[in-house]
């Protein structure tokens, strides 16, 4: 019996060796992080690679090419889908390599915060103005847009603007406001071809020593409460006319003026105009082409790509939603189209405008990916820094809901309201500008 015991003793014993260093490895081992946890939307992805940071407020912003500005706290918003914090990684090194999945807009259930989101291209060589009352001057004295206002950012793109660093860090942004989810080869076919811009500021550019010391530049929108205003003289008398989408001009000079200096669009938004059925009844069948006129296009979506790379080499569209309206973007502009013409919204541009003036509550939701500021905002806050003085006519006010939604509408119809703008948002920049002597807001009495 004795030499029983100790038999059983010594396998218990073994049996306790072998069991504690496996309980202690399985307490011990390294947390496995899920590729797919739930949420109340369902599965998603977490992306273990991300750069993401859950970004607090500094003060400074840096370009690319290392130039600093000040500038004002930007509101971080909460972000529900996280990943691990990394450093600070400076925009202009890759952050990608072949082996990760490029990210998609579908990987984020609200917008993403990056460390690097208001990082901006400057063109620190650009002409400054010699206006004592411009924007940027005023700007400068105001508590408020002094510390968010950059005069030297980069507001168009040219061929210097693409190269695989630029494009990993551009990646991590929706269109307008960067290139997530493009195609590299169009992208990059379509931004080399672009002609070189040696100088942001094309208005203080081309200022002659004869010229105004300050010169002027009227934004028009299509809002209602331009019909019967009688500013069309006034609208004219400007140095540069700003015009957007369906801008109808016949018929309505008396109120709207006939100049056009500058046409802004996305290529949706001029092809759905140039096929609205009302609007050719009004007369607008075609884009303004006047000897004066350039044309400032803001590219939203992949669509817009493909539209420009087809315009460039003039071909048709493929495939896409725009072959609906136009196969061939030549057809539009003629045969003496001019590359130089054209004008094309930088992203950091864009996202700059998002980011600083019109950063919409729907950012912080699922449906963040819809959101963009309305194509009269991002012209007019272009306007905004090519210009000494800028006025504004047919954009929203206070008594908005006293005018048809456009001032060529036949038939009286309330402003409409979408999704993917926030126009009270946009109708407080504007009366903000305003109230700052930024901007003249045309107002009806």
């Amino acid at each position: 019996m004795r030499i029983i015991r100790r038999s059983l003793g010594i396998c218990l014993w073994c049996q306790v060796m072998l069991v504690v260093p496996l309980v202690l490895l399985l307490v011990q081992r390294p947390k496995l992080m899920p590729l797919f946890e739930k949420s109340k939307e369902g599965c998603r992805r977490v992306d273990t690679n991300s750069d993401q940071l859950n970004v607090t407020e500094s003060h400074t912003t840096k370009d690319v090419d290392g130039e600093s500005e000040t500038r004002a706290p930007v509101p971080s918003h909460t972000n529900r889908t996280k990943a691990p914090s990394k450093p600070f990684i400076h925009p202009s090194k890759p952050f990608s390599s072949p082996s990760k999945r490029p990210l998609r807009a579908d990987d984020f259930e609200a917008e993403p915060k990056w460390s690097f989101d208001d990082d901006y291209k400057m063109d620190p060589f650009s002409s400054n103005t010699s206006c004592p009352s411009s924007v940027t001057s005023n700007a400068r004295h105001s508590d408020w847009l002094s510390p968010i206002f950059l005069p030297k950012i980069k507001i168009f793109m040219d061929n210097s603007d693409f190269s695989n660093e630029i494009w990993d860090r551009l990646q991590h942004f929706i269109p307008p406001f960067g290139w997530m989810e493009l195609n590299y080869t169009v992208v990059k076919d379509v931004v080399s071809a672009l002609p070189p811009l040696p100088d942001q500021q094309i208005l203080q550019a081309a200022q002659k020593p004869q010229d105004p010391q300050c010169f002027s530049c009227a934004v028009v929108g299509n809002g209602g409460i331009l019909n019967g205003s009688g500013v069309g003289r006034e609208i004219d008398s400007h140095a540069y006319v700003f015009r957007v989408n369906g801008a109808v001009i016949k018929g309505f000079e008396d109120d709207v003026g006939s100049r056009t200096s500058f046409y802004g669009f996305t290529a949706y938004t001029m092809l759905a105009s140039l096929s609205d059925t009302q609007l050719k009844k009004r007369g607008f069948s075609k884009i303004p082409k006047d000897n004066e006129t350039r044309y400032i296009l803001f590219a939203e979506a992949p669509r817009d790509y493909a539209w420009l790379d087809a315009l460039q080499k003039n071909k048709d569209i493929i495939k896409g939603t725009l072959e609906n309206y136009r196969k061939h973007p030549r057809d539009d502009f003629g045969d003496s189209f001019d590359p130089k013409k054209l004008f094309v919204s930088h992203p950091d541009f864009m996202r700059y405008l998002k980011n600083r003036f019109a950063h919409g509550d729907i950012l912080k939701t699922h449906r963040w990916m819809a959101y963009r500021p309305s194509t009269g905002a991002l012209l007019l806050l272009t306007a905004l820094h090519l210009c000494d003085k800028v006025s504004a006519y047919g954009f929203m006010t206070d008594d908005f809901y006293k005018y048809s939604d456009h001032y060529y509408d036949v038939k009286s119809s309330p402003i409409k309201f979408y999704a993917n703008h926030d126009f009270r948002l946009e109708k407080h920049l504007w009366k903000h500008l305003h109230r700052e002597n930024i901007i003249k807001l045309y107002q009806r009495r």
